[in-house]
């Protein structure tokens, strides 16, 4: 040992260019063999002594070879961490405080305003515009206004309180049942469903204008009413039991005033107003009915053996999951069955637009090697660039859409990404991180995008 130690101590220059060609050669095969991050920090750590003992034999006085050895491994530990992380997020965002809001669900933009997780905030910068009491839910939104659940000051109980969006100040309240949830708004009519039931409230004013003792549904499943957890409260009626003890159907109630359009409807399956068409998918069928005058205008039995479904449309058109990544588009008004299929040799393998309730609504797709999201009803493929698979995080009711994959670096390691997708189909991204416990889900608003606590204005 004394010997090998004393012949390495004698050929200092041999010592570093054989140490320089190992670490150039295990970063050269960490990068082409996608051996990883470890095998590229040894190649570094390789590199540095061996520049450090070149150094040594022209650098002979210490107070210079120190200095000189240092800057050598500082520059090259910032080139290879940024060689293999890229440059810091450069994204514009700013950081949520406090418990990160889930968007879709308890939020609201309107134009340069953000409400979420109790606070109205700047869009672009996040600064806070003005506050409401902890526990607080959207509601819905207005022209000028924004309707919230608030607890009650003494802690027992609920109200609805309308709010002016630029300034938080109180137009009007409404007592409201306890857990209250928005189920549908038209024509200037909010109808509100919680625990004591129904009631049909006026936006401008808050009174109300019609109740029932029943809950109410935004659509409905398994013969009750129902309402996905971002529903589309753009629609005309609602849904709420048939009354009677013995029964186990939904009726179809006018927003407006409440009065019953369709009575005894099935819904096994599922069902929902759109347009003005009641579409249920019952015990075998699916049939179309018509809310204005409760006739049945078609029906169709080819269905019997299709898995359950959520009746997710564009326009007048329901997109049922077929077999091979194909959809059987129903046409509302005709009762027309026609074949979508994704365009140019891409491929639909599993189904993610059930509970999606916007115009534009977006499959996973793949063809090869490649991936993106397909506009259903559509010939537009919208690729995801640098990542081998995606799944939708979050779709917002206005066509926006997070979707989440993972990035490869230079020495093949993967890193969870998200990107968000515009109704107009513009990529974004991606920015770190994205539907995982440590780096938070990925969750999405009209041109809104939160990774973790990043908040991310997109438009």
């Amino acid at each position: 040992m004394r010997r090998v130690l004393e012949w390495l101590t004698k050929h200092v220059a041999l010592d570093g260019t054989v140490l320089c060609a190992l670490g150039v050669g295990l970063l050269a095969a960490s990068v082409l063999a996608d051996l990883g991050r470890w095998t590229y920090y040894g190649g570094v750590a390789l590199l540095v002594v061996g520049v450090a003992l070149l150094l040594s034999r022209v650098l002979r006085a210490p107070l210079v070879l120190a200095p000189a050895c240092l800057a050598v491994a500082l520059v090259a530990a910032g080139g290879s961490w940024l060689a293999l992380n890229g440059l810091p997020d450069q994204h514009e965002h700013w950081d949520e405080t406090g418990a990160p809001s889930h968007l879709t669900e308890d939020s609201f933009r309107q134009g340069r305003v953000l409400f979420a997780g109790g606070n109205a905030r700047d869009l672009a910068t996040g600064a806070v515009l003005w506050t409401v009491p902890e526990d607080s839910h959207v509601m819905t939104t207005t022209d000028e206004t924004v309707i919230l659940s608030e607890p009650v000051e003494d802690g027992e109980g609920t109200r609805l309180v309308a709010r002016l969006i630029d300034t938080g100040h109180q137009v009007w309240w409404a007592e409201v049942g306890e857990d209250p949830r928005a189920i549908a708004q038209h024509e200037g009519v909010l109808v509100v469903s919680s625990h004591s039931g129904t009631v049909g409230h006026d936006l401008t004013s808050g009174v109300e204008l019609w109740t029932s003792a029943r809950p109410s549904g935004t659509e409905c499943k398994q013969r009750a009413p129902w309402s996905p957890d971002s529903p589309d409260l753009r629609q005309p009626a609602v849904f709420l039991p048939t009354p009677g003890s013995d029964t186990d159907t939904v009726d179809v109630h006018r927003v407006g005033d409440g009065e019953v359009l369709v009575e005894g409807l099935d819904c096994l399956n599922a069902g929902r107003v759109v347009g003005d068409v009641v579409v249920q998918h019952g015990a075998g069928w699916i049939r179309g009915t018509s809310v204005t005058t409760g006739e049945t205008r078609w029906e169709q039995e080819w269905i019997r053996d299709a898995q359950a479904f959520a009746l997710p449309d564009t326009g007048d058109v329901i997109h049922i999951p077929g077999e091979e990544g194909r959809y059987h588009s129903l046409d509302l008004l005709t009762g027309e069955v026609t074949q979508t299929a994704p365009p140019d040799g891409w491929v639909a393998t599993h189904d993610e637009i059930r509970n999606q309730r916007a115009e534009v609504l977006w499959q996973p797709v793949r063809r090869g090697e490649e991936v993106g999201l397909w506009e259903i009803g559509s010939d537009r493929v919208v690729r995801i660039p640098g990542t081998p698979s995606l799944d939708i995080a979050e779709a917002d009711v206005s066509g926006w859409v997070a979707v989440v994959g993972a990035t490869r670096d230079i020495v093949g390691d993967r890193h969870r990404a998200t990107w968000a997708v515009s109704p107009e189909g513009e990529v974004r991204g991606p920015f770190v991180g994205g539907s995982a416990a440590q780096d938070g889900a990925a969750t999405m608003a009209d041109g809104v995008l939160r990774v973790g606590a990043r908040v991310y204005p997109l438009d």
